[in-house]
């Protein structure tokens, strides 16, 4: 779908993103449940935002690992200008963003491609 988009000049639709992302966070270990919306903006940017209750802080980090990979496929280069503005919530009410990984507060794409690289 991402080589389609890109070939023709357009995006997916955000109600197609939002439930493919979804569906691939809620499948991940250590998710209990998730509010998840993608949204277009602007020069082919986007950006992701919602809360995931994980178990914990490695639980988190598959979650953008995870969401990063899901866009990349659907959205190809342009992962890179979506602004990913997702927090967690551990089962002690405790928060985890993105931030606490060492990431810039809310992080891109390309941050995410730069900073989390297996």
């Amino acid at each position: 779908m991402g080589l389609l988009s890109r070939f023709f000049g357009s995006r997916p639709d955000e109600a197609a993103v939002t439930h493919a992302v979804a569906d691939a966070v809620a499948s991940q270990p250590g998710v209990s449940a998730h509010s998840l919306t993608y949204n277009h903006q602007q020069y082919k940017g986007g950006a992701l935002s919602g809360v995931v209750d994980v178990a914990d802080t490695p639980a988190f980090l598959a979650v953008l690992r995870t969401a990063y990979a899901v866009l990349s496929d659907l959205l190809g280069d342009d992962v890179n200008r979506v602004t990913f503005y997702l927090s967690g919530r551990t089962p002690d009410g405790d928060s985890v963003v993105p931030g606490d990984l060492g990431l810039v507060q809310p992080p891109t794409g390309r941050d995410l491609a730069t900073h989390l690289s297996p």
